[in-house]
């Protein structure tokens, strides 16, 4: 069995497609963003990848049957310019060797069989505790031309720090390798399960930049509700522990997938 796969529709006629990667990580933004994509805009699936450097383990579903963990390409049903391809999945690849295996197939897929122009990974920006219900979306990218672009629509550049690990980041690095526009867009986190105050700051710029009407209806509602449950739990701790929003260190911020 081939270690690393793509099993994709035959025939597909693309427009210039851009691919947005949304894949599990700090705040589980690239996924919230994802998601709210796919089940806005009527995704269509159009490829999964299979690999055996996934975890070993498949997916319950609600009919009782199982699936394989992968990633999976969707197709949005939109009226843009450019065909936009979302990326996602359960899970990404565990181990160094997979991460680049895994990612250099994503981006020869998109660019060679799909004949992309450009990807945008997205993410979360941990900030260590810094609570904000104001998140930034931070950015670094594969040019100049790259960065111009992206912060016509609120990015901000040069104030992320540290390395970005797995696919947001080396997803960026293998499409400048192919000369393929890249940019990796990073929601400001102090959530590390769940955090939609960033997903949201990412939505925003994504709305922008791809001349999308996105309904903010169901990410508000789960803001709403995460800081419900943010401030029960609040009221469960001492008074003698230091809140996140208490906390002052700023030199330990740094993004992880």
């Amino acid at each position: 069995m081939e270690k690393t796969f793509i099993k994709y529709k035959k025939g597909l006629k693309l427009k210039s497609p851009i691919l947005l990667v949304g894949l599990p990580g700090i705040g589980a933004v690239g996924k919230l963003v994802a998601e709210q994509l796919i089940r806005e805009f009527k995704g269509e699936k159009i490829a999964t990848l299979y690999s055996q450097h996934f975890p070993p383990r498949v997916v319950m579903l609600k009919n009782g049957k199982i699936k394989l963990v992968g990633n999976r390409f969707y197709k949005l049903k939109t009226k843009t310019k450019n065909d936009i391809i979302v990326l996602t999945g359960e899970d990404q690849a565990v181990t160094p060797e997979g991460q680049y295996i895994v990612n250099n197939k994503i981006v020869d897929f998109f660019v060679n069989t799909l004949k992309g122009k450009e990807i945008i990974t997205i993410g979360g920006y941990n900030i260590s505790g810094n609570y904000t219900d104001k998140p930034r979306a931070l950015g670094n990218a594969s040019s100049d031309k790259v960065i111009t672009k992206f912060k016509k629509s609120g990015v901000v550049f040069g104030e992320s720090r540290g390395t970005i690990f797995g696919s947001a980041g080396l997803i960026v690095a293998f499409a400048k390798m192919n000369k393929i526009d890249s940019i990796c867009i990073m929601g400001e986190s102090s959530l590390i399960d769940m955090d939609p105050n960033a997903a949201k700051s990412v939505l925003k710029v994504l709305s922008k930049n791809l001349n999308l009407n996105i309904d903010m209806t169901k990410i508000d509602s789960i803001i709403e509700k995460t800081a419900k449950m943010i401030k029960e739990l609040e009221n469960q701790l001492s008074s003698n522990v230091p809140m996140p929003s208490e906390q002052k260190d700023n030199n330990n911020r740094s993004y992880i997938r």
